[in-house]
């Protein structure tokens, strides 16, 4: 009998669903390295022209390149190591403007905001940024955030408080945050800063979107997601979303001890993971008659009695 592998069945499922999932927020332009994208719980490769989804994952590894053009002419380069969440696109209406929010772990990160009306919002475990007609370029560390604006004014905010709290930097300047600080500022940027940046970075994003217009190109499947490679996503500040994608692969023997060894920090799952009590054992048999007890004759019934005794009627 043929076995089928999770890594096939959730191929078979992307590409049935293909259709049902978020909207495009933006097409990959420029791939230097092996990126990947996690789409639904299986990885994928990718490639110039593959449209990039609300929901995928992008990772990049270390001196790795990718560029996202996104679908209101902005657009975004991350050099690895690093990872980038596509968390939501706002439906461009009469009313609102398009509005892509991004997730960086860490890595460097370049966006340009200059088509008018696009915008972005860039959100980090340390701060968040957000950009309208500007070009800036952050870099991400475990315990820094800082950030250069080459053109426009971007605002940035400490994570833990509303956007309309952070300051803007101007054209020229430089902000910065490092973990249990405030946000600051300076008028430029550290000779350290320029120095580390990806030469890249020092020119103008190239737009090459309208190259891979007329066709589209789907990611290459690769392998099936391990539970080390989500728990960072499972209790990350989008972990409902994750918690609700990787659900169905508790039903794979191996995620799913996985998920039961850290089921302190996954108690959405604990109901689902938690081995059943076992049942009470039953009570003993009553003593059973041996064949010999079966076999041992009965006393017979006395038909007299004694003379104290009252006569039985």
């Amino acid at each position: 009998m043929m076995k089928t592998s999770w890594f096939g069945l959730g191929c078979l499922i992307f590409l049935v669903a293909a259709p049902c999932f978020g909207a495009d927020i933006g097409m990959i332009t420029l791939v230097d390295g092996k990126p990947k994208v996690l789409r639904g719980t299986a990885w994928f490769n990718l490639s110039e022209g593959v449209r990039v989804r609300d929901g995928d994952t992008l990772d990049v590894p270390d001196k790795g390149q990718l560029q996202l053009e996104l679908t209101d002419g902005g657009a975004v380069s991350v050099v690895g190591p690093g990872a980038l969440y596509a968390a939501s696109l706002t439906p461009r209406d009469a009313k609102q403007a398009s509005l892509a929010e991004l997730f960086l772990t860490r890595g460097w990160l370049k966006f340009d905001t200059k088509p008018p009306g696009a915008r972005v919002r860039i959100r980090t475990p340390l701060g968040t940024v957000m950009a309208s007609d500007a070009a800036a370029v952050m870099h991400l560390t475990g315990d820094a955030i800082e950030m250069f604006v080459e053109t426009g004014s971007v605002k940035m905010t400490e994570a833990t408080k509303p956007d309309a709290a952070g300051s803007e930097t101007k054209a020229g300047g430089y902000a910065a945050r490092a973990a249990g600080k405030p946000v600051e500022s300076a008028a430029r940027a550290p000779s350290v800063f320029v120095a580390t940046m990806p030469r890249d970075f020092m020119d103008p994003l190239p737009r090459r979107a309208s190259k891979f217009a007329s066709a589209r190109a789907d990611p290459a499947p690769d392998r099936d997601a391990t539970f080390p490679e989500a728990q960072p996503w499972l209790t990350g500040p989008y972990r409902a979303a994750f918690m609700k994608r990787f659900e169905p692969k508790l039903a794979d023997p191996a995620f799913r001890t996985a998920a039961e060894a850290n089921s302190k920090v996954l108690p959405e799952w604990n109901a689902v993971v938690a081995k059943p009590k076992a049942e009470p054992a039953p009570p003993p048999p009553p003593p059973r008659e041996t064949e010999k007890e079966k076999e041992k004759p009965k006393a017979p019934e006395r038909t007299w009695h004694w003379p104290w005794e009252t006569p039985r009627k």
